[in-house]
């Protein structure tokens, strides 16, 4: 059995929990990755130039807004395109019943 047909014999509701699932991951990755970005930087500029934590907790308060901004869209891209898959799937079983 190949993959594509197991995926058709899950469960819509825990398809949709999976989906969620992946998404809360991907938003906690890409705040991982905005905050070590601005860790990295700030140590990296705080060697340089001799001032001892400044640049570092000055980018890593700074990269709090950023990282939102992207767990923000990414959120918003997961639950459209959640959305959209309900629909398809609620317009495909729209057998009226007599």
């Amino acid at each position: 059995m190949t993959d594509e047909k197991k995926v058709d014999h899950i469960h819509p509701e825990s398809q949709q929990t999976r989906q969620i699932g992946l998404v809360a991951m991907k938003a906690g990755c890409l705040t991982f990755l905005v905050a070590g970005v601005a860790i990295i930087i700030g140590l990296w500029l705080d060697a340089r130039l001799g001032t001892g934590p400044r640049w570092t907790l000055i980018l890593l308060v700074a990269s709090a807004p950023l990282a939102f901004i992207g767990v923000y869209a990414l959120l918003r891209r997961a639950l459209r395109r959640i959305r959209e898959t309900r629909e398809a799937g609620d317009n495909g079983n729209n057998d009226e019943a007599v």
